[in-house]
């Protein structure tokens, strides 16, 4: 399992910190962006991550790559920003909740530039996706196993079942997990025969009094 962390912040100082911070151990990030609308909770939007790469012309934000998870019920308008701020940084993919998103997928899902991954709420089934979608045209799936939004909900260990489902039906491209990743955490993710590719921890990164230590930790999980 590699490690991409998940920043979940209000505004672009508070999201640059955290980069800044983390930039030393990680070059990929994952960009939690939430409308409080499609969740209970507002974060840093894209345009003002934009106007301030712009205004600061911050050095590792160039450095890194990107996911954004868009925890928005607008998804179109903000993918449209992503294909603009793309021209700054450099971007992976962008996760969009299966829950909004069209059914069926696009066969081809143009006009987009970047590939769009979908995310699996708590409530939302793996049968729920093979009912709409071709697996193997998903470029990749990330499974919440907490309820979105805020950073602290419980860990719900049941969602790791949904890794072993698509392995299962066949699906063999990237999976990421994202919800209450930490060290009391990681031993149930790993004593699943199936494991995600990626894990996102948030606050166990962001909001540690020994940063060094949970790196090390997540570190020797490669």
């Amino acid at each position: 399992m590699l490690t991409v962390p998940s920043i979940l912040e209000k505004n672009a100082p508070s999201l640059f910190y955290q980069i800044n911070k983390l930039s030393t151990y990680f070059k990929r990030f994952q960009i939690d962006i939430a409308d409080e609308i499609f969740v209970p909770n507002r974060t840093v939007q894209i345009d003002e991550i934009k106007k301030s790469i712009q205004q600061l012309n911050n050095e590792t934000m160039k450095q890194c790559s990107f996911d954004f998870h868009l925890m928005v019920k607008d998804y179109k308008t903000e993918i449209k920003k992503l294909e603009e701020l793309k021209k700054l940084i450099k971007i992976n993919l962008i996760l969009i909740h299966y829950s909004v998103f069209p059914k069926p997928y696009p066969l081809n899902p143009k006009p987009y530039s970047i590939p769009i991954g979908l995310t699996l709420n708590p409530e939302d089934q793996v049968s729920d996706l093979t009912i709409h979608y071709p697996l193997n045209i998903i470029p990749c799936i990330q499974i919440m196993s907490v309820t979105p939004g805020l950073q602290g909900n419980p860990f719900l260990s049941k969602m790791l079942n949904k890794i072993e489902q698509l392995r299962e039906l066949g699906y063999r491209k990237k999976i990421f997990l994202d919800g209450a990743v930490n060290e009391k955490t990681i031993p149930i993710i790993m004593s699943k025969k199936f494991q995600p590719d990626f894990i996102c921890p948030g606050s166990y990164l962001t909001k540690t009094k020994d940063l060094k230590a949970n790196v090390s930790y997540l570190n020797k999980l490669t």
